[in-house]
């Protein structure tokens, strides 16, 4: 089946770069979402390719890096492309997930039901994918997806996605639907696929085994006060066996985890403030139970991904990723982009990016890679 259609440009000519990606894309498709590097103008992207595709559905992102058919890229562009034949897809745009994202709700639920997911199904899980991406810099990502789950009558339906970038400028991200452009939305996509498919969490961190209670904490801002009943930093740095002074050294190697059904989901932490609290990227919840973790060999790591998206299916048609950017940080200090391509360009049809957070199901997690994988399913 030719359902899915990836291609990726570095090409800082944008005319230039979105002809040669849309040469390799479906002429006709049913959906297209792009990934754009800031260096190129957002608005003239999303018109460029809205004018070219008149009836499809057009989503793009701006992004912190983009993945490509060829791996990890910077500073370019990327797109993936879904044909009539893949199945029911629809597309919203949620206009302001900080503020007012519950008044998108009935559209959600309409858009959901439009493509034949049943919300009020006792196996939700069984009715398709959601795709989310929120813009970032706003911290809304945790409302965003409270709402999104909320359509649904059972808890289940799998949900996938990242965080909008603006490569490490840390100013505005944007999203669009059909040329509709957002600082401070967000964007879902129902899926109802005629393939299978299959979501991937990969972490690249294990677990030290030492652990600390959340005892304080202003949840909805992302800010731990206290840990085990004392100031925040200067128990995660005694654990850590460092000085408080020098924490912030170790948060990207040395993130916290918080363990559900024996899986690790990242917190990343961001700043110590001035009283000893630890902000986060993403919330963390009182009274849980939370484990310092340490890093692994992040190409033996992926090399173990792939093997185990790969296995689920007999024939794998393309390949969603969204790749943190600490991942990221961490992946160019160390030079490992060349040795992670080589493994991704085996994929057929990748594409997606680096983000400022990603989402899994109901979580905001950070430090992760996620990948959706469609195709024909069944083991190898």
């Amino acid at each position: 089946m030719d359902t899915i259609r990836t291609y990726a440009s570095n090409n800082h000519d944008i005319k230039v770069a979105i002809r040669d990606i849309t040469g390799q894309l479906h002429p006709t498709p049913e959906l297209v979402i792009f990934f754009s590097s800031t260096v190129y103008s957002f608005e003239e992207v999303s018109k460029l390719f809205n004018d070219h595709y008149p009836s499809a559905q057009v989503v793009g992102l701006t992004t912190t890096g983009e993945i490509g058919p060829k791996g990890f890229q910077e500073f370019g562009l990327s797109a993936i492309s879904f044909s009539k034949d893949f199945g029911h897809v629809r597309a919203i745009l949620m206009n302001d997930i900080g503020k007012y994202p519950v008044f998108a709700r009935q559209q959600l639920k309409t858009a959901a039901q439009g493509v034949g997911i049943q919300t009020s199904s006792k196996h939700p899980e069984k009715e398709g994918i959601g795709l989310v991406f929120p813009t970032g810099l706003i911290g809304a990502e945790e409302k965003m997806l409270s709402i999104v789950n909320s359509i649904f009558d059972e808890d289940g339906f799998p949900f996938f996605g990242g965080t909008a970038g603006d490569d490490a400028k840390f100013e505005a991200t944007y999203v669009s639907v059909n040329n509709d452009i957002s600082s401070v939305g967000g964007v879902v996509i129902f899926m109802k696929p005629a393939l299978g498919f299959s979501v991937i969490k990969e972490n690249i961190f294990t677990s030290t085994g030492k652990k600390m209670k959340i005892t304080k904490v202003d949840t909805e801002s992302r800010i731990v006060y206290e840990m085990d009943g004392q100031r925040a930093a200067t128990v995660y740095a005694k654990k850590l066996g460092v000085r408080e002074a020098d924490l912030p050294n170790y948060f990207m190697s040395n993130p916290i985890g918080r363990r559900f059904n024996d899986e690790i989901f990242i917190a990343s932490p961001f700043q110590v403030m001035t009283d000893g609290a630890i902000q986060f990227y993403c919330q963390v919840f009182l009274d849980s139970i939370v484990e310092i973790l340490e890093p692994m060999d992040p190409v033996k790591t992926l090399e173990h991904t792939l093997q185990q998206l790969t296995s689920q299916f007999s024939k794998l048609e393309g390949v969603l990723a969204c790749n943190c950017i600490l991942r990221k940080l961490q992946f160019q200090n160390q030079q490992l982009f060349p040795a992670l391509n080589r493994q991704l360009e085996q994929l057929p049809n990748l594409s997606g990016f680096c983000s400022y957070g990603e989402q899994i199901n109901k979580s905001l997690i950070n430090q992760t890679l996620v990948l959706l994988g469609f195709g024909e399913k069944g083991g190898r």
